[in-house]
């Protein structure tokens, strides 16, 4: 083997570069989009919520009334209602009429219940968008140790026939020989492994889309220059305004309090109201009446009084739920942030000196080996190491991405799209 070739497979193997595979590059936005628009999960927290709009109106809107007919004084023994006197026929309408407030206060509680349910949804959504950015970033690396794999299989497969060539010749012994061709029995195995596991890997994220489960995907890209730059501070604020769990705990408190308002003014009286008509005939009507009737609370100490302490204890309950949230959310920012940076030393430590460092070493034992001179065992174990560090260094730039989807998953918003205020 030369080394002009050995040189040009070495350089064609190890610069860092984005995949190149032949099939069509498989953009992450597109995929996010239409997980919007057809994921059932999303789409399910969205009736919920378009439901709980319709709810508003009703819980503003009178009862129905009530229409009564009366008939008195009908003769024994008989239903002949038309043989009763027109006086002593009675047509009654009634209507139940809450006062101070009470129905403006049940609908503001609705719209707040509504405001939760746009919040569960916005939630959903967060949680699916999550998922396929972490799918999308699962079926990259897998598509990227693959790809590792065989050019590290074709780089033993070549050493391979060195080391044939120089057995022929009595340089090396047939035991080194059978070490390298076990090397490329495992290592065909490992990625005849990693093809099956890319097939479930699809799978997965094709049933976020609400696609196929076999229908066919391109090749994710990801892009190795962009890295995260936020104050915690600025995290911290950001999720009080934009995190949903928080903001549904948040409308908790506030339709808490609508309630407790409702509460205390259930010891005040509704009214009933009712006209009645009588003397109904063909030619007209008779005289008619006025009632109005008040409820009287009066069993306020075993019940109002209760529903008041319901009220006040469970906006309570609201207020400390919030807090507690708020400081799990923040717990999960700061872990988020710090793991983002631990990703970000990662990377830059296998670019710019463990990488380079194996490389320059992978070409002396290369070169070594090409004169008869190198250890075979180190080639085989430069050669690894180097392999090995090349997937560490893509699988930082997945913790990287993956930990960033997941904060941006906890404070609501994608941080791409809000200005750092710093």
């Amino acid at each position: 083997m030369s080394k002009k070739f050995l040189s040009i497979f070495l350089a064609s193997l190890f610069i860092i570069n984005p995949l190149s595979f032949a099939k069509e590059s498989l953009s992450l936005n597109s995929l996010l989009e239409e997980a919007k628009k057809n994921n059932p999960e999303i789409l399910s927290a969205k009736k919920r919520w378009q439901a709980s709009l319709a709810r508003i109106p009703i819980s503003k809107s009178l009862e129905s009334p009530t229409v009564g007919f009366s008939f008195m004084k009908i003769q024994k023994g008989t239903l002949k209602l038309d043989r009763t006197m027109p006086e002593d026929r009675m047509l009654s309408i009634s209507q139940f009429f809450p006062l101070f407030g009470k129905l403006s206060l049940k609908g503001k509680m609705a719209l707040v219940e509504s405001q939760m349910f746009a919040s569960e949804y916005k939630n959903k959504e967060l949680e699916v968008i999550n998922e396929v950015k972490n799918a999308y970033y699962d079926l990259f690396m897998n598509y990227k140790e693959i790809e590792l794999k065989q050019e590290s299989l074709k780089l033993l497969e070549e050493i391979a026939k060195i080391a044939e060539a120089r057995y022929i010749i009595g340089e090396i012994s047939q035991e080194e020989v059978f070490k390298i061709n076990l090397e490329i029995a495992k290592l065909s195995n490992e990625i005849e492994n990693l093809k099956q596991e890319n097939k479930a890997k699809q799978t997965r994220l094709n049933t976020l889309l609400n696609r196929d489960p076999e229908s066919p995907l391109g090749i994710p890209d990801l892009k190795e220059d962009t890295f995260f730059n936020r104050d915690i501070h600025s995290l911290y604020q950001l999720t009080l305004l934009n995190q949903p769990e928080l903001l549904i705990f948040a409308y908790a408190i506030e339709k808490n309090k609508y309630a407790k308002s409702l509460a205390k003014r259930n010891f005040l009286p509704d009214l009933m109201a009712e006209i009645g008509l009588r003397g109904i005939t063909a030619g007209g009507i008779g005289p008619w009446d006025l009632m109005l009737a008040f409820s009287l609370p009066c069993w306020f100490w075993t019940k109002q009084r209760y529903e008041l302490k319901e009220a006040i204890f469970n906006l309570e309950e609201a207020e400390q739920a919030y807090k507690a949230m708020e400081n799990k959310a923040f717990k999960e920012v700061k872990d988020l942030f710090t793991k983002i940076e631990v990703a970000k030393n990662k990377i830059k430590l296998y670019k710019t000196n463990l990488i380079p460092i194996l490389e320059a070493s992978l070409e002396s034992s290369l070169a070594g080996f090409r004169s008869g001179k190198g250890d075979f065992i180190l080639l085989l174990d430069t050669e690894r190491m180097l392999i090995e560090t090349k997937m560490s260094y893509y699988q930082a730039w997945v913790e990287y991405n993956m930990n960033l989807a997941d904060l941006e998953r906890v404070v609501g918003v994608n941080l791409s799209e809000v200005k750092d205020e710093k």
